[in-house]
């Protein structure tokens, strides 16, 4: 290989790495706005689609939606797993032109999931505690309210 073909092959290289290395997200703000722009311009062509058009939109999704998505999982706040699953319904409505319910089933059974299992461990493990904490400061208020109805019958009393 000569010196002129080498420089070549080393500029295409250096330019399709630059490009992968701009299409690939940074942080998790990037990851975020590279994503909303994703599906901001499905919504802008999908009705113009064709089969090949929807595989490289899927191939992307796909890497949204798991590669980049598990790159930046622990940042995530609340607010942030909300615009992704927003995102994520968005993208499937315009794909399959799905019904939004049977979406949002599949995106939040994970979280339901976990929120069944911790209500099961709570009344398994700490409500019978709380009940008695509880039982013991109604009797106690009780014990108050008495104590003050007993009061203000007695001033009542002396007043007549």
């Amino acid at each position: 290989m000569n010196s002129k073909n080498l420089t070549k092959y080393f500029i295409v290289a250096s330019m399709v790495l630059f490009l992968v290395s701009c299409l690939n997200p940074s942080s998790k703000e990037s990851y975020l706005e590279k994503f909303e722009s994703f599906v901001d311009r499905v919504e802008q062509n999908h009705k113009k689609y064709n089969n090949k058009d929807w595989e490289w939109s899927d191939s992307q999704f796909e890497k949204y939606n798991s590669n980049w998505y598990l790159k930046f999982s622990d940042d995530f706040t609340l607010s942030d797993q909300i615009k992704i699953k927003s995102l994520i319904i968005r993208y499937h409505s315009y794909k399959n032109k799905e019904d939004i319910s049977e979406v949002l089933k599949q995106l939040f059974k994970e979280d339901i999931d976990d929120v069944h299992k911790k209500v099961e461990e709570y009344i398994e493990n700490d409500m019978e505690d709380d009940l008695g904490t509880i039982m013991e400061g109604a009797a106690a208020i009780g014990d108050s309210a008495l104590k003050v109805l007993e009061d203000v019958i007695e001033e009542l009393e002396e007043s007549f």
